[in-house]
């Protein structure tokens, strides 16, 4: 029997876990690090790309199998990538700890595979958003299948955490809010947006075949939110901000540059990111950032407080602000960038002197961090520990500032 390793998203640094073996004809055997018999036949999963495309991700369906482990799931379809691999699972099972089975979104069969941006742009106009507005007694979500959701409008998103403020123990909940195991595939917008939002946990979540940024921190003033083993692949260009376009996107949208500006893509767009973070004072470990059209993560800086929080912040000091926890995270497949500390985005709206777009990329902002992001005070290092790099187009990693250390990484 023919035997090829595999990873299954990751757990301790540089260990591989997981196999794969050929069981029967278009039929193979994934030896996973995860007990997953909640796992159940008909449910699928999708097997990340390792090579330089994102798009050699490929999706799978559970067969029965009675004589699998616990940590053990038959596949029906036929392998065509090898190497080294991560999986995430589609169908979810449960939500608030009930046994019923939950998927939510549209199930209408044009919708997968995101084949046709401007079909899909047409219909993500139907699609459903889930939105969780401050003020909540309790909010866990957990295991739920989100499925064709969100619209390319603002404020449309699966999962949107809509100007929450102090969601942990900070803001006076005893068990904070968090996003447990949850699927988001084939989206119209996004996967999760943390829009003036602290202290979210978000953990085990898949969020595959998106448009525009995926884990989304929204106006550079949500801090203290942790991002734990969630897995982002096939991350693609969306329409709303100047940073989620390509380039035709970015020359043909211009209802909001002066007159008759023409953005420049390379300098304005070309941002879209899996993980697109706008303030240092986030947490990120063990995270997979498995294929994105330009960046797998990539730390953005705000000069002010943007979109629906401008004047709540003054003055945001992202670029001064102290890094969070940055552990044990993996890029690759990404175009442009595994990993992109750099940049700002423009925070004026489009005029006669800078008729570029509000919120475009900005090359206005250099990270260095000081205590209580006071230039006053002395500087903090900046750790990135155990970054894994590998098959990304361009740059493993692009970092720019002062004072950051980068160890157990390659």
């Amino acid at each position: 029997m023919q035997r090829i390793l595999y990873h299954l998203f990751f757990g301790l640094p540089g260990f591989p876990i997981s196999g794969f073996q050929v069981d029967a004809l278009d039929q193979v055997v994934l030896n996973l690090q995860d007990d997953v018999r909640t796992w159940q036949p008909g449910n699928q999963v999708v097997v990340a790309s390792t090579d330089y495309s994102m798009h050699q991700a490929e999706e799978f369906t559970l067969l029965p199998c009675p004589s699998c482990t616990s940590r053990q799931v038959r596949v029906q379809g036929e392998r065509k990538r090898k190497g080294f691999r991560f999986v995430g699972l589609l169908a979810r099972t449960r939500f608030f700890s009930s046994a019923q089975n939950i998927s939510i979104g549209w199930r209408s069969g044009l919708c997968d595979g995101h084949s046709n941006t401007l079909t899909l742009l047409s219909l993500s106009h139907f699609a459903t958003t889930l939105k969780i507005f401050g003020n909540f007694t309790s909010v866990h979500l957990s295991h739920v299948e989100l499925r064709n959701m969100g619209q390319q409008k603002t404020g449309r998103y699966p999962v949107h955490f809509h100007r929450c403020g102090d969601v942990d123990r900070r803001g006076g909940y005893r068990e904070p809010t968090y996003v447990d195991g949850l699927s988001i595939h084939h989206s119209f917008s996004r996967c999760i947006t943390i829009h003036a939002t602290n202290g979210l946990l978000v953990k085990d979540t898949v969020g595959y075949d998106t448009l525009g940024h995926c884990f989304f921190l929204e106006d550079g003033i949500e801090q203290r939110n942790t991002f734990f083993h969630n897995l982002g692949l096939v991350t693609r260009p969306g329409t709303l901000l100047p940073t989620d376009r390509n380039e035709t996107m970015c020359t043909s949208i211009r209802d909001k540059v002066y007159k008759n500006y023409t953005p420049s893509p390379s300098m304005e767009c070309k941002a879209v990111s899996t993980f697109w973070i706008a303030n240092p004072n986030n947490n990120l470990i063990s995270n997979a950032a498995a294929g994105s059209q330009d960046a797998g993560i990539w730390y953005v800086f705000h000069s002010s407080s943007t979109g629906d929080s401008h004047g709540l912040v003054p003055e945001t000091r992202a670029e001064l602000t102290p890094l969070g926890i940055f552990y044990n995270n993996r890029v690759h497949s990404n175009f442009k960038a595994g990993l992109f500390i750099d940049k700002g985005v423009k925070t004026t709206n489009a005029s006669a002197a800078d008729p570029r777009e509000y919120l475009c990329l900005d090359n206005n902002a250099r990270f260095r961090p000081h205590e209580n992001a006071d230039p006053n005070r002395p500087r903090v290092v900046a750790l990135i520990d155990t970054l894994i790099a590998f098959k990304n187009n361009d740059l493993g990693a692009w970092i720019r500032g002062g004072d950051i250390t980068i160890q157990n990484s390659g």
